[in-house]
């Protein structure tokens, strides 16, 4: 069974979750790992295997040690009234391993609108992704 901070954690995303979101994980080391989540009634299904959920738990828990960081992308009805384009919202997480469980902290929507529109090696602006709401 998972801890009480791996719970939260997973609830917390899977609240953001419409319909369909990817969750993309940066563990200590560098090393990404992305999973689909998708809504179906009241159920979140992580992935297309029914082992991937416990999966992505260990991935967490052994990745975070001692820090880790994770991007939400969930994908609303919304559509753009420019673009026309469905809206996508963005969420942040700094996650820290605490031995067999996890604490998480919510980026602000401003810190991750600074992080995801600047180039990372330059520090210059980049082009702005249309269609995007940061949360």
């Amino acid at each position: 069974m998972a801890s009480s901070g791996v719970r939260l954690f997973l609830a917390e995303l899977e609240s953001h979750c419409n319909s369909s979101a990817i969750a993309t994980f940066l563990n200590s080391d560098g090393e990404s790992f992305a999973i689909d989540l998708n809504r179906q009634g009241h159920k979140v299904t992580y992935g297309t295997n029914l082992d991937i959920k416990e999966f992505f738990v260990a991935k967490l828990l052994g990745g975070c040690q001692p820090h880790g960081s994770l991007i939400l992308r969930s994908f609303t009805p919304d559509i753009d009234e420019f673009t026309q384009l469905p809206i996508k919202e963005l969420r942040g997480y700094v996650l820290q391993g605490t031995g067999n469980d996890l604490e998480f902290e919510k980026l602000p929507p401003k810190v991750m609108f600074a992080c995801h529109n600047t180039d990372a090696e330059t520090g210059e602006p980049l082009p702005l992704e249309q269609s995007v709401r940061y949360c």
